[in-house]
């Protein structure tokens, strides 16, 4: 593009600084008193300029000197050991609350201001009748035809408003000092922008720069008194850079959760909600877990002491729970204890989202059921890099006849697919209420390994038969923080709630 091109492709503003930078480097302030414009106007200028190769920016620091609340007091009033000096040297010899009373000010104030005076030499101490009287010394006679430095300096910032420190003159820099620890004066630091044009600015400028009115779009006076066809219509750069924007969005472990609730929504899965707390019945004994299963000890599930009970469902149900336990359903030998009812009474944080799921079922005996649950579970583990004691759990399950392994294993399929992870493989595993049961590995192309994040099996008849349930049920589980991490790229499941801006602000949408 040609350098007049380039002219020509300049809005109102930028012409009107590229004019201003004709003497050379400027700051933003300076711009902003000959132009008329505001110094945004002027910087969104600048940076049109430098983007353009024809003006460049600099920041650099002053510092500038202003008046405290108590230093435009004195400027106005005077310095309060003025105002003694004066007061002295009209009526002779005071006590020190003679001449606080005369000037109207407190003892506390004029005692400072009397070891001014000292300092300064006006004043002269003496004693009549057993009172320490104060008189005026010579140097306090000249004191009074000539002004000091502090006072000159306060003087100078109350017309001014504020002074840059370096442009102040030396004898007044003397004074800044003094008057800053006394707090009659502030001095801060600013930081200033300042544009100089570029080797092209400068020919830019000598090729000469028309200003011509501007408009940004039509309007209905435009139109019918034809002063469209005189104005300049102002050209947007569309590929210009903006400022970054942070609109709000949904967090992105929520966002994982939406993703994986869609997916299961569109296989025909319903969802279902769970409950923060949780009887031990529901938790643990509808499971067939043993009453003294270590689990339920206090460095795995949360125990509650208010409420200190739970009501528990049908009376026959818990019979035929208990009945599980203590003898065993269709060929099992049980645990072989006593079923004790207060321990199911005892309360407890949900340790596992297979309690709403088993609450389904027991309501749903018969089939088909095709259920989800995504919800928050607690247990008493240990926090570090891979573990929480509060976490989310996706499980679900499927109640139909003539349903084998096979068909989970098919579903379990569709899962990963879905979520972009085609690669799975299955081995047989353990869970205490799943005979038989199956590990699901997925393999991760950014971290070249395979990981294991699901695991299934079919509810054992111990589970099913006190329910009252004769088909079988699939069941699965997700690992779904391990799944959320490897989405997200983190390495430390305590990320998910640092909550971190930053690492919020540039998470994209999945």
């Amino acid at each position: 593009m040609g350098l007049r091109s380039l002219i020509e492709g300049l809005s109102t503003n930028e012409r009107k600084l590229l004019l201003a930078l004709r003497e050379g480097k400027v700051d933003v302030a300076e711009v902003a008193r000959e132009t008329g414009l505001d110094q945004s106007a002027i910087m969104r200028a600048g940076l049109g300029l430098a983007g353009k190769g024809l003006a460049e920016i600099s920041e650099f620091k002053r510092f500038f000197v202003s008046l405290t609340k108590e230093g435009k007091t004195y400027a106005r009033e005077g310095m309060p050991e003025r105002r003694m000096l004066i007061a002295l040297a009209e009526g002779g010899h005071k006590t020190l609350n003679e001449l606080a009373a005369k000037v109207a000010i407190s003892r506390k104030l004029a005692q400072i201001a009397l070891g001014w005076m000292k300092q300064k030499g006006w004043v002269e101490f003496s004693k009549e009748a057993g009172r320490v009287k104060l008189g005026i010394t010579k140097a306090g006679e000249q004191a009074l035809t000539q002004k000091f430095l502090d006072e000159q300096l306060l003087e100078k910032l109350a017309q001014v408003g504020e002074a840059p420190l370096e442009e102040l003159p030396p004898e007044l820099k003397s004074a800044v000092d003094r008057l800053k620890w006394r707090k009659l004066i502030e001095v801060e630091a600013k930081a200033i922008r300042a544009i100089s044009p570029t080797d092209l600015g400068r020919q830019a400028i000598s090729l000469g720069i028309e200003l011509v009115e501007e408009v940004k779009g039509l309007t209905h006076e435009l139109l019918t008194s034809g002063r469209w066809r005189e104005v300049r219509f102002r050209k947007y750069d569309v590929v210009a850079p903006g400022a970054p924007v942070y609109p709000g969005k949904v967090h992105p472990q929520q966002q994982v959760i939406d993703e994986l609730r869609e997916i299961l929504l569109e296989m025909g899965f319903a969802e279902i909600k769970g409950r923060a707390v949780e009887s031990e019945f529901w938790n643990f004994d509808v499971l067939f877990q043993a009453q003294d299963h270590p689990a339920r000890e206090i460095h795995d599930s949360l125990s509650l002491s208010r409420p200190e009970r739970t009501r528990l469902p049908s009376v026959a149900l818990v019979k035929q729970v208990a009945a599980a336990h203590e003898h065993g359903v269709a060929g099992s030998t049980g645990w072989g204890y006593k079923f004790n009812i207060d321990i199911s009474r005892r309360p407890v944080l949900c340790s596992q989202t297979t309690a709403a799921t088993v609450r389904y079922l027991a309501s749903h005996p018969k089939p088909p059921v095709k259920v989800f649950c995504i919800d928050r579970t607690y247990r008493h583990d240990k926090v570090d890099y891979k573990h929480l004691a509060e976490f989310y759990q996706c499980e679900g399950i499927v109640m139909n006849p003539r349903l084998t392994l096979r068909d989970m294993f098919g579903y379990l399929r569709q899962i990963a697919v879905k979520l972009g992870l085609p690669k799975i493989r299955f081995r047989p595993g353990y869970f205490p209420y799943t005979e038989p049961s199956a590990e699901a590995d997925v393999y991760f192309p950014e971290k070249r390994e395979w990981l294991e994040v699901l695991g299934a099996g079919i509810f054992r008849p111990e589970l099913l038969r006190p329910l009252g349930i004769r088909h079988p049920v699939l069941a699965w589980g997700i690992g779904f923080s391990r799944l959320a991490m490897i989405r997200l790229g983190l390495e430390d499941i305590r990320d998910l709630y640092n909550n971190d801006i930053r690492w919020l602000r540039t998470q994209r949408m999945i």
